[in-house]
């Protein structure tokens, strides 16, 4: 974050309206710039319960304000697109600057266009405050068009108030774009301004391990920690990039130690020395470390995800408790990480998440097309015929791809021996599951699944198929062979 000459007045300014909250609404008394100040300060701290704070303080104090209006439609757009659009088409007669900036974000153009229109709003404006330089370089590489921004940085940096800001921005954009050796170079202009801001030094350390440059990143870093020894996040990093190197390596063991024992509460920094631990061999520190973390974080997934990794516990019943302790219980979120873990090959685990999901929530799962794909892929099959029996109007098949699903259910029906529903439900399907016309993505799905149910149906004629070696979609070759 980039730090101010009037940070300290921020601060001061910021615990003085924290504490106004307290007080009756007809006691709190700020001057507008004050609560623009704030809203600003707020923004660099994403604290979105102080921006609506001020938001509110301010249309009570100034309801005519401009200036705060602006950062409403800041705020706005930060809510949601649509928000910030519908809060723009009400108000068609403001037209500065930054209002000009929220509404090309809101049209969002592409290619040439967003460049055209950048080139137009940029030319319409003669100086930018500190604000309108951090929305409209935001909003270029929001665009798709930080190869113009760059092109025209000359341009932007003449109209900026402030040139750190400036460099600040186009520092971070470039570190959103990939462009490493750019960001490196904005940062090394704003040391020459600010050479004891530690921040700065640890984002050059940063960009450094990006472009593979060990050593200029540690020598980034001992700037950054000569500044500021008790950077928590620059020693984890110093220590991560220590671990790199077999020649430094111990020295980088003794410092996550270090940070362990200094920062107990932090789970990032409990989980990072458990891993090393047992990357070391020392398997039983190891687990002792992730016993100690899931006890304090019952509920951070990351936890509880290494906790598995290095064998501590039982599954099932650590996802019961992550379960209880997490405020992550909506479907969604269930299904996202079983999709995640089936993309890794994890499909036991996968599996596992869905089953918790179930045997927790008071709800049952609305979507279960990612647990049949799971239960499928390990072999489940009287599993799979069993949720489908008890949903007799199909419903659990038309969830995810249909296609798939009734080669999913006509499989499993063939892997329990039960033939002779095989084959009415093979008949079934050729007759009638075929008649809707599939969406354009989902033609390829329909093609095999035609095939693979054909196929199947011609065999089904055969007294004398075999089905225990059957795979029609090649997921268990490697285990029969």
């Amino acid at each position: 974050m980039i730090e101010d000459p009037n940070d300290d007045r921020r601060r001061e300014l910021c615990e003085r309206f924290r504490q106004s909250l307290t007080k009756p609404m007809a006691e709190r008394f700020f001057d507008e710039d004050e609560l623009v100040d704030l809203f600003d300060f707020a923004g660099d701290m994403a604290d979105d319960y102080l921006k609506m704070e001020v938001l509110m303080c301010g249309a009570r104090l100034y309801p005519d304000s401009s200036l705060l209006k602006e950062r409403r439609a800041i705020f706005y757009s930060f809510i949601s697109d649509d928000a910030a659009s519908k809060f723009l088409q009400d108000n068609p007669q403001e037209n500065a600057p930054l209002w000009e900036i929220m509404r090309l974000r809101s049209r969002a153009p592409k290619g040439h266009d967003a460049e055209r229109e950048l080139a137009y709003l940029l030319g319409g404006m003669d100086r930018m405050d500190d604000e309108e330089v951090i929305q409209f370089v935001e909003l270029a590489s929001q665009l798709g068009a930080y190869d113009w921004l760059i092109a025209n940085e000359a341009t932007v940096r003449s109209k900026a108030e402030y040139a750190p800001i400036f460099l600040y921005e186009m520092a971070v954009v470039s570190e959103l774009n990939h462009n490493y050796e750019k960001a490196v170079a904005y940062l090394e202009e704003l040391t020459e301004s600010e050479p004891f801001n530690a921040y700065y030094w640890f984002m050059i350390a940063q960009d450094y391990e990006m472009l593979d440059k060990r050593d200029k990143a540690i020598a980034a870093l001992d700037y950054s920690l000569a500044i500021n020894p008790d950077s928590k996040e620059a020693l984890q990093l110093r220590a991560r990039m220590l671990l790199s190197d077999d020649s430094t390596r111990n020295e980088g063991e003794d410092l996550l130690r270090e940070l362990a024992g200094k920062y107990p509460d932090d789970p990032d920094v409990q989980r990072v020395a458990a891993f090393v631990s047992y990357a070391g061999g020392d398997v039983a520190v190891s687990r002792e470390t992730m016993r100690a973390c899931l006890e304090r974080f019952p509920g951070d997934r990351a936890v509880l995800s290494d906790a598995i990794a290095a064998g501590v516990g039982d599954f099932a019943s650590l996802l019961d408790r992550f379960y209880e302790a997490t405020d992550e219980r909506d479907e969604d979120t269930w299904l996202d990480w079983a999709e995640d873990l089936r993309g890794c090959g994890c499909y036991a685990e996968a599996c596992q998440v869905l089953e918790a999901y179930e045997r927790n929530s008071p709800e049952p799962m609305a979507d279960m097309s990612v647990y049949l794909d799971v239960l499928f892929f390990m072999q489940r099959f009287d599993k799979i015929n069993a949720l489908v029996d008890k949903d007799p109007g199909g419903d659990i098949l038309r969830q995810g791809s249909w296609y798939a699903n009734m080669v999913i259910r006509l499989v499993s029906l063939l892997k329990t021996c039960r033939i002779a529903d095989a084959r009415a439900y093979a008949r079934n399907v050729l007759e009638t599951g075929f008649v809707e016309v599939a969406d354009t993505e989902d033609i390829l799905a329909r093609i095999s699944a035609h095939a693979i149910v054909t196929e199947i149906s011609n065999r089904l004629e055969s007294t004398k198929a075999d089905w225990s070696e059957f795979d029609p979609f090649g997921l268990w070759r490697s285990e029969q062979s």
